[in-house]
């Protein structure tokens, strides 16, 4: 053997991560589930990609969010609309993360959440 020490967490660590990057997203069975990815950041704004997850579909698309004014501005859908109501979720999640960077000074570069669907 050579003078590397063995490592059975790590060996285990290595086998399973090729199968932990092609888990395919879990959808909700109810409600939905926002997933923001940070894509790019400058002084100017900051750039997101959106996809929401509920039982039925997952349309993605990009978030921009001006940082001196906290505008935000949705890019054409993929994979169709969303409701309505996740949509103003996102836009109400997204000037969260607008007014932390504000006190904080770092985009964060992953979020989720999930929300229950309203009561009609």
């Amino acid at each position: 053997m050579g003078t590397a020490a063995w490592q059975p967490e790590r060996v285990t660590e290595l086998a399973f991560a090729a199968e932990r990057s092609e888990l395919p997203p879990v959808r909700p069975d109810h409600g939905g589930r926002l997933e923001l990815t940070l894509k790019e950041a400058s002084n100017a704004s900051a750039r997101y990609a959106l996809t929401i997850f509920t039982p039925e579909a997952e349309p993605s698309t990009s978030a921009v969010v001006a940082v001196e004014t906290g505008v935000i501005e949705f890019g054409d859908w993929l994979g169709g609309a969303p409701p309505a109501w996740l949509v103003a979720v996102a836009h109400a999640l997204l000037r969260s993360v607008w007014r932390s960077k504000l006190s904080e000074g770092e985009w964060p570069r992953r979020i989720t959440r999930w929300r229950p669907a309203p009561k009609d």
